[in-house]
C-alpha cells in the first residue's frame, strides 16, 4: 500500500476482479461457515472500535470492518474517524499494492487452459453460468473461474459504484500521508482457498447454488448486525450459515480462514502495537470469540477497551 502508483480502482470497478470484489468474496466465504467458540469472549460481544494499550507506549486502535460500499457502513462514526485521524499508520489484512492487485486477479482464475465447465461438468456449469450472468459477470470470465471462486462469487453481491470501507480507509490513509502496512500476503489468503481439493470445491459450488435464496437474506442480516455493532449476532448468523451439504468441510476450512489466521495476525500485530498509534482495520468477524483477536490480544497482556 505504501507504493505510489496511479489509482488502481479507476476503470476497474465493474470488473469482478477489482480488489473491492475480492474483499467481498472473502467476507462471503467467512459467512459460509464459522466455528468460533464464544464462551470466553462475552466481554467482547459488542463494539467495533477497541483501544489496544500496551504496558508502555502509545495506544493503537483495532476496528472491525464490513466489506461493503453502503454509505451506512462507509461513513465513519465520529469516534472511529477521530481514532483514524489521530493514527500515524494504518494496518490492514492485505497490503494492496500493484503487485497484490495482480496476484488477487490471477488467484481467481484457472490456468493451463483448463475451464470451469471441464472441472464441474456441463449441468453444474450451466447453473453457475446462469446465476453469475444474472449478476453481470461476462461468460469469458465465468468460464475461467476456479470452482471456489465461482462459489464465493455467487455469495457476493456484484460491485456497486462506491468504494468499500476497507478501500476507503486505504485511500484516506494515502491522502493523509499515513504509513500503510499489511498483516498477510495475497498468497497466504488465496492459498486458503486453493488448498481445497477439487472435490471440496465442487461441493462448495453445488451447495452454494442450492442455497442461493438464503444468501441475500444472510447478507442483509450481517449488515444489520454490523450496524448495531453486535458481534455476538454476527457469530450467530455465521453459525446458522454452516448448514450445508458438507459441514465437516466447512468446519475444517473455517478453522483455517478464521482461527489460524487470527493467531497469525495477532502475532504480526506485535511490532505495530509496540510502536503505537496505529489504526488496525480487519473484518469484524475476526474480533470476537475465544480465538478472536480481542481475546488473543488481551491474553498477551494488552488492555483492551471498547471505544465504540
Amino acid at each position: 500500500m505504501t507504493t505510489a502508483y496511479r489509482n488502481p480502482f479507476m476503470n476497474v470497478k465493474q470488473s469482478p476482479l477489482y480488489p473491492g470484489y475480492l474483499w467481498r468474496l472473502l467476507l462471503a466465504a467467512v459467512c459460509l461457515a464459522f466455528t468460533f467458540s464464544v464462551s470466553a469472549g462475552e466481554r467482547f460481544d459488542h463494539g467495533l472500535l477497541w483501544k489496544i494499550q500496551p504496558d508502555n507506549g502509545a495506544a493503537s486502535y483495532l476496528f472491525g470492518t464490513m466489506h461493503s460500499d453502503d454509505p451506512q457502513v462507509v461513513n465513519l462514526p465520529a469516534p472511529v474517524q477521530q481514532a483514524f485521524d489521530g493514527a500515524t499508520g494504518l494496518v490492514v489484512e492485505v497490503e494492496l499494492d500493484e503487485q497484490a492487485l495482480m496476484g488477487m486477479a490471477g488467484a481467481l482464475l484457472l490456468s493451463d487452459g483448463r475451464s470451469l465447465e471441464g472441472l464441474v461438468g456441463k449441468a453444474l456449469y450451466q447453473r453457475t453460468l446462469k446465476a453469475l450472468a444474472a449478476q453481470g459477470m461476462p461468460e469469458f470470465m465465468i468460464a475461467r473461474l476456479k470452482p471456489w471462486a465461482a462459489a464465493v462469487s455467487l455469495m457476493t453481491p456484484p460491485p456497486g459504484e462506491g468504494v468499500i470501507l476497507d478501500l476507503a480507509l486505504y485511500q484516506q490513509a494515502l491522502a493523509g500521508g499515513k504509513k500503510v502496512r499489511g498483516l498477510e500476503t495475497v498468497d497466504e489468503q488465496m492459498g486458503l482457498f486453493d488448498s481445497l481439493s477439487e472435490r471440496e470445491q465442487l461441493s462448495m459450488l453445488r451447495d452454494t447454488l442450492n442455497n442461493l435464496a438464503d444468501i441475500e437474506r444472510q447478507l442483509d442480516d450481517v449488515q444489520a448486525a454490523y450496524l448495531e455493532r453486535d458481534l455476538q449476532r454476527l457469530l450467530a448468523i455465521s453459525k446458522e450459515s454452516m448448514q450445508g451439504e458438507d459441514p465437516l468441510l466447512a468446519q475444517r476450512f473455517m478453522k483455517k480462514v478464521i482461527d489460524d489466521r487470527n493467531h497469525r495476525m495477532a502475532q504480526r500485530m506485535q511490532a505495530h502495537l509496540r510502536e503505537g498509534r496505529y489504526f488496525i482495520a480487519v473484518g469484524a468477524l475476526h474480533l470476537p470469540g475465544k480465538e478472536g483477536l480481542l481475546n488473543l490480544l488481551s491474553e498477551r497482556g494488552y488492555r483492551v477497551t471498547r471505544v465504540y
